[in-house]
């Protein structure tokens, strides 16, 4: 039974804290992530909405980790209609959702 528990709190915590299980695409590998300010230059392409979970195991996640996660989905969705810099809007939200500008400028 302790065994058990100890490897449900281990899991728990890696969920929690560790790292994001979200990866680059080839694509999303050629785009950077810029300020408003770099991109005054650029073709506005659309927007990029990345989603994802707050909370695992209703734990709240590590924030670092969930802005990781979702600069990486925005990255990939940016490639995938054409864009080369996302530009991140407003604040990111409590429930794991950010939006971002997407931008050609090379």
């Amino acid at each position: 039974m302790r065994r058990t528990l100890a490897i449900v709190v281990a899991s728990a915590t890696f969920v929690v804290t560790g790292c994001s299980w979200v990866k680059t695409t080839p694509g999303g590998e050629q785009v950077r992530e810029a300020t408003a300010a770099e991109v005054g230059a650029c073709q506005e392409v659309g927007i990029a909405v990345a989603s994802t979970q707050a909370t695992a195991a209703g734990i709240p996640r590590n924030k670092g980790v969930m802005r990781e996660e979702q600069v990486t989905l925005a990255r990939n969705r940016a490639a995938q209609i054409g864009g080369d810099t996302i530009v991140q809007n407003g604040q990111p939200s409590s429930e794991g959702t950010q939006s971002f500008t997407v931008y050609k400028c090379r």
